[in-house]
């Protein structure tokens, strides 16, 4: 839902409850005696309020999409409408998370990363990979790029996309999957770590 759509959307929510409101409270002795309207309406304008702030303020959640994977990968390979997934598994014992954070990379590769996106038949959307860096000296995040993909329909594994990037910077790295309107969907975390001596560990190959 784009801006646009959202405000008018609301402002036609907030008249027909008003309508309603009006009509009730005219109607009914009892609703009168019990109701000062004033309170009523002041109650709805501040719903009304807190929803926009929340929107803006991008605190809704980007419903009904929803981030099923998202993985750090070495290699992405599509063959017959597959993705082959070459990435560094993580401990046995850690079940939320499919990588290893710790990204060993050789300089000059390309630091893949897959999402499977959740998404009803009906929809179409531009789904954006923002990778970002952490500036040790200013403490902050840094907005690296933008790289979207158009999503339309859905499948029951997930809509799948990637994306990648070469001559990354060592540090810490997040790629957050975001909806055109910088609505999150999810965040896939890691560290890229450039050392010579250390091989790439647990690394498999699964398809999605």
């Amino acid at each position: 839902m784009n801006t646009n759509v959202f405000i008018i959307s609301g402002l036609i929510s907030l008249i027909f409850t008003l309508i309603l409101i009006t009509i009730i409270y005219n109607l009914s002795p009892s609703t009168r005696a019990e109701i000062r309207i004033g309170k009523l309406l002041g109650l709805v304008f501040s719903i009304y309020a807190i929803i926009n702030l929340f929107y803006f303020f991008k605190l809704i959640p980007p419903v009904p999409l929803a981030l099923e994977n998202g993985i750090v990968a070495h290699n992405i390979k599509v063959e017959n409408n597959n993705y082959i997934i070459t990435y560094e598994r993580d401990e046995w014992y850690v079940f939320w998370r499919k990588h290893r954070l710790k990204y060993l990379y050789e300089p000059g590769e390309n630091v893949y990363v897959f999402a499977s996106i959740f998404a009803p038949t009906d929809i179409e959307k531009s789904i954006f990979h923002r990778w970002e860096w952490y500036n040790d000296e200013t403490e902050e995040w840094e907005i690296v790029e933008d790289i979207g993909y158009e999503i339309s329909g859905g499948r029951n594994g997930g809509f799948r996309g990637h994306t990648f990037k070469s001559n990354v910077k060592e540090g810490l790295w997040k790629v957050e999957v975001i909806t055109e309107e910088e609505l999150v969907i999810g965040v896939i975390d890691f560290e890229i770590i450039v050392n010579n001596s250390l091989n790439p560990v647990r690394v498999i190959d699964k398809k999605f």
